[in-house]
């Protein structure tokens, strides 16, 4: 019987799998048609800032640029190729041999001679950018040029899907904790403060080699941040809006914030069938374990050192600086250094991980350009 079966190069890439493994699956089928297709990488665009950042690349093993980023306008080239909304073609890095970003002159060094870049929309705002990378002058050219503007489309799509299902995620979740917002006046931009600094955290960390987290991982890691507390919609407002002190029996109701939360979480990973979406842990981990602390000193479980996600501890400690920073009615804001100091104790203390709060001490510039950017009214 004739096989009229076919092998579907393309077939493996998947909206649950990591970013880093569709790119390699693309990066496979170019290389079918031409050895010398080095790197794929794509950059994520931070509209507030108008920055682009560092998000994945194959092959990660020679990746020259990690944790990184920069103003799209200091770019001429780019922000031409992304107000046009088509491909830039460069078959000769040597133009940009007198360049002044960082990034080009990285890319120059470890080799790389030509490119193809992809501006990549969704809902018609600028989402990333894609770039296609070769060791060899004129390498994208003809079929070969042809093929990868083809996967140039196939990844903009996955992105689009992988956004879509984000937002719904993110949507719902944004849903409830303004609910929880309308009844607690504290958060303000709270939310988008310590998201700010788990980045700064979990970004320092991944420089210094304390702990490895790609780049994806840290996005992630920031995009949930903002829903560590969507268990608070569970909460009676007599306690979560309560200015003096908690009885025993309301304390404990209060902390049932934390595993309301992972129910809430639950729940939305179920009916968006989010159960294979790359680091979904993270979201459980931060909803329901943001106030366990090293010692077993905390809640809901009193976990216990390596108990506690990396996750976790990057959200407790992001928490609670901001927490004391801010202004509440029960009490007046910490200066940087007080609150700074106490995180120092808690962490001598055990009760907090010492590596993330010298991430905080250690970039205290871009700590309080976090807090000038998204400061209370």
């Amino acid at each position: 019987m004739p096989d009229f079966l076919y092998y579907d190069s393309l077939a493996g890439i998947d909206p649950d799998r990591s970013w880093q493994d569709n790119l390699e699956i693309c990066r496979a089928q170019i290389l079918r048609y031409r050895p010398g297709l080095d790197r794929i990488s794509l950059v994520l665009y931070e509209e507030e800032g108008g920055r682009l950042r560092t998000f994945t690349a194959v092959p990660q093993s020679d990746n020259p640029l990690t944790n990184y980023d920069f103003p799209l306008e200091e770019s001429a080239s780019l922000l031409a190729c992304v107000t046009a909304r088509c491909p830039r073609l460069i078959n000769d890095m040597d133009i940009f041999a007198e360049g002044e970003n960082d990034h080009t002159r990285v890319i120059r060094e470890n080799g790389y001679r030509s490119s193809f870049t992809f501006p990549i929309f969704t809902r018609d705002k600028l989402y990333g950018i894609l770039f296609f990378n070769s060791r060899q002058s004129d390498y994208f050219q003809g079929e070969v040029l042809e093929q990868t503007d083809l996967v140039g489309h196939i990844i903009e799509q996955v992105a689009i899907n992988y956004q879509n299902r984000l937002r719904s995620i993110s949507a719902a979740v944004q849903s409830a904790i303004s609910m929880v917002n309308y009844r607690d006046p504290e958060t303000g931009n709270h939310l988008k403060r310590m998201a700010g600094f788990a980045r700064l955290i979990a970004r320092d960390l991944a420089a210094k080699g304390k702990h490895r987290l790609t780049d994806e991982q840290i996005d992630l890691i920031y995009q949930f941040a903002p829903m560590h507390d969507v268990g608070k919609i569970g909460i009676p407002d007599e306690i979560l809006l309560k200015n003096a002190g908690f009885s025993t029996d309301e304390w404990e109701l209060m902390k049932q914030h934390t595993t309301i939360g992972r129910q809430i979480i639950e729940q939305l990973i179920d009916n968006f069938h989010f159960q294979k979406l790359p680091f979904i842990d993270y979201l459980r981990d931060i909803a329901e374990l943001h106030h366990e602390k090293l010692d077993g000193s905390g809640y809901p479980h009193g976990y216990r050192g390596g108990e506690v996600p990396l996750p976790a501890r990057i959200i407790a400690v992001s928490d609670i600086f901001d927490a004391l920073t801010c202004k509440r009615p029960y009490k007046a804001a910490w200066t940087n250094r007080d609150a700074l100091e106490e995180l120092k104790r808690m962490a001598e203390e055990g009760k907090l991980d010492a590596d993330c709060v010298a991430a905080l001490i250690e970039n205290i510039d871009e700590v309080i350009a976090i807090q000038i950017f998204y400061r209370d009214e």
